[in-house]
């Protein structure tokens, strides 16, 4: 972090409400230093001016976005923090990166699989360090249930159930913000979820290979092709379900396409969407699975 007794050298990207947190955090640790506030609004860069002076701390250069990447390297950046707009992330987590900082973004990473996959591979490429901050694992509440499951108070765990209540405080404010618009935040499945994600994988201690989202109910077309693939009777609207979900009634026929196998079962109301093959879990809902990715997961 040092060299010396030189503080390492920090930039802010993007100064809104969330930097807040960031920006007086790093002003009190001697170590780090916040050399650089980057935003193309002047107003917000200079509400956190403010807030560096009143921790006693200098006034920070103040950079446009399109100066970021020059000036990464000419003002000597050791450390970059990314809490813009979640859709530009990668824009700047990037460059970061290639000109050796070591990087923390607030969370989402990124919003969508090619911004992700470009971000991974230049963490590989490089060798350089990001960390995503996921505020919800310091939580005392959280921080608990992941020392009782890692003690193994319950045993091992073979299936999560989980819901999370935003509130109309909290809920509604996001409509009030750019995270109202999906092409920002990849709107709350992105933005919001990937909290919860994170908690379940810390919680369990592993990361998933494959997850699922869930639709309406199953129709008697999607029981009948799910018996067919896993072997299971196609009698009656209670037979056993595809092997690793939960025994439920069989109702409705509304169903979609897959949108990985392309398969389109028989129903009275057939739709597009990007869902996968469908496994019931309730009378109500369906979590949605493609048959052809039935096979166990690598260990």
């Amino acid at each position: 972090m040092t060299v010396g007794s030189t503080p390492s050298r920090a930039v802010v990207v993007g100064t809104g409400s969330r930097a807040q947190m960031f920006t007086e955090a790093l002003a009190r640790r001697p170590r780090l230093r916040v050399a650089a506030l980057c935003d193309p609004n002047p107003v917000r860069i200079a509400h956190h001016q403010r807030l560096l002076k009143e921790a006693g701390e200098p006034e920070a250069a103040a950079w446009s976005p399109a100066e970021f990447e020059r000036r990464l390297r000419a003002d000597d950046i050791q450390e970059v923090v990314v809490t813009c707009v979640d859709a530009l992330h990668d824009a700047y987590i990037v460059p970061a990166l290639r000109a050796g900082c070591r990087v923390v973004t607030e969370k989402p990473m990124t919003t969508d699989a090619a911004k992700c996959r470009r971000i991974l591979e230049t963490v590989r490429e490089t060798g350089n360090h990001l960390a995503v901050a996921f505020n919800y694992r310091f939580n005392p509440v959280h921080e608990e249930v992941h020392r009782q499951l890692s003690g193994g108070a319950i045993g091992e765990v073979l299936s999560v159930h989980f819901e999370w209540l935003l509130d109309t405080r909290h809920g509604a404010d996001y409509f009030r913000r750019w995270h109202r618009e999906k092409k920002h935040s990849g709107g709350l499945m992105v933005h919001k979820s990937s909290h919860h994600f994170d908690l379940v994988n810390w919680w369990l201690g592993r990361g998933r290979r494959r997850c699922s989202a869930t639709a309406g109910s199953a129709s008697t077309a999607v029981r009948r092709a799910s018996a067919a693939a896993t072997g299971a009777s196609t009698s009656g609207r209670t037979g056993p379900p595809p092997r690793g979900t939960t025994r439920s009634r069989w109702s409705s026929r509304r169903t979609t396409r897959c949108a990985r196998c392309t398969w389109t079962p028989r129903a009275r109301t057939a739709t597009t969407a990007t869902a996968m093959c469908s496994v019931t879990t309730s009378p109500s809902r369906t979590t949605w699975r493609c048959w052809s990715a039935m096979t166990p997961a690598p260990p």
